[in-house]
């Protein structure tokens, strides 16, 4: 079973619809739907301050499945709150799974919007049978930069950026895969086979 954690961000059903092609899934606020899920998503879609906010009552149980090894993927906002800080909101601190920052885009139209390529730079089983520079479907105005070593995958826009990070059993992505046709899905049931 797949917990999908809803923390009042929108944008739910069409991943639970995208998960529900290859496993169970369900939307959950429940710390123990969490701890007993087989793998967990954490969405993304919304302000990054309000988004911890929410999140902080199921902080514990999101730290233990990542310390147990339970396979964790984070979706666009999903992905960003792993990290220590964002300059969406100075004051809000971050999960600090991952160490790094969260920037603004500068000097380009934002949000990033639509349809952009994926780079791979390392081995990453969320991209098993996907071809380098494939297409997925982005929204963002905030991009991670990482101070350590899990970007798997790039994707430029003004800069280059981290749009796939992995860290032991934690996958995150900047796009969405659930509006990535084809190949978000792709990603998605890669996610799940995992073991």
């Amino acid at each position: 079973m797949i917990a999908i954690i809803d923390y009042n961000a929108g944008n739910l059903r069409s991943i639970q619809k995208a998960v529900e092609m290859f496993d169970k899934a369900i939307i959950t606020n429940k710390k123990e739907d969490i701890l007993s899920a087989d793998k967990v998503i954490l969405p993304g879609v919304g302000n990054f301050g309000s988004a911890v906010n929410h999140l902080e009552p199921l902080k514990d149980a999101i730290y233990k499945i990542i310390d147990d090894g339970i396979p964790f993927l984070g979706i666009c906002l999903g992905m960003q709150i792993l990290f220590e800080r964002s300059e969406e909101k100075k004051d809000a601190k971050g999960f600090g799974i991952i160490k790094g920052d969260v920037v603004k885009f500068r000097n380009v139209k934002i949000p990033h919007m639509g349809w952009n390529t994926v780079k791979i730079v390392k081995d990453c089983i969320l991209f098993e049978n996907i071809k380098d520079n494939s297409y997925f479907y982005f929204v963002h105005s905030y991009y991670v930069k990482p101070y350590e070593d899990v970007v798997v995958g790039e994707t430029e826009y003004g800069v280059v950026f981290p749009s796939v990070i992995n860290k032991n059993n934690i996958f995150a992505t900047q796009f969405h895969p659930e509006k990535s046709g084809k190949l978000g899905l792709k990603v998605i049931e890669n996610f799940i086979e995992l073991l």
